[in-house]
């Protein structure tokens, strides 16, 4: 919806809006089944909220990385071009820390 909305309104953006879903996807798809296979151990169970954090550091790193000549090096951004960056990056945020706390309750909970 968010790249149809930008293509009817004819909006250049200066960067792929389609490669910055897919980062954000891939990313936290991999940490979720990360998350799923260390919370069967024992010694990394405890610690995965800070692991989590830790990870969330990285998504930004590899972030500037990846995207740092169409995003990073910009001069002057426009409001839609910031508004385009953060929707991709807020909507993944809440669907990977949904699935993390899943995984963490599981985890936490009586057996």
């Amino acid at each position: 919806m968010h790249n149809y909305y930008i293509e009817n309104e004819g909006i250049t953006l200066g960067f792929s809006l389609r490669n910055m879903y897919a980062f954000h996807a891939f990313f936290s798809l991999q940490l979720c089944i990360i998350f799923t296979l260390l919370s069967n151990n024992e010694k990394i169970g405890p610690q995965l909220g800070f692991i989590y954090l830790a990870s969330f550091v990285v998504k930004i790193v590899a972030f500037c990385a990846i995207f740092y000549n169409p995003v990073i090096t910009a001069k002057n951004l426009s409001n839609i071009q910031v508004i385009s960056l953060l929707i991709p990056m807020v909507t993944f945020l809440i669907l990977e820390v949904y699935f993390i706390i899943k995984i963490l309750n599981k985890t936490h909970s009586p057996k």
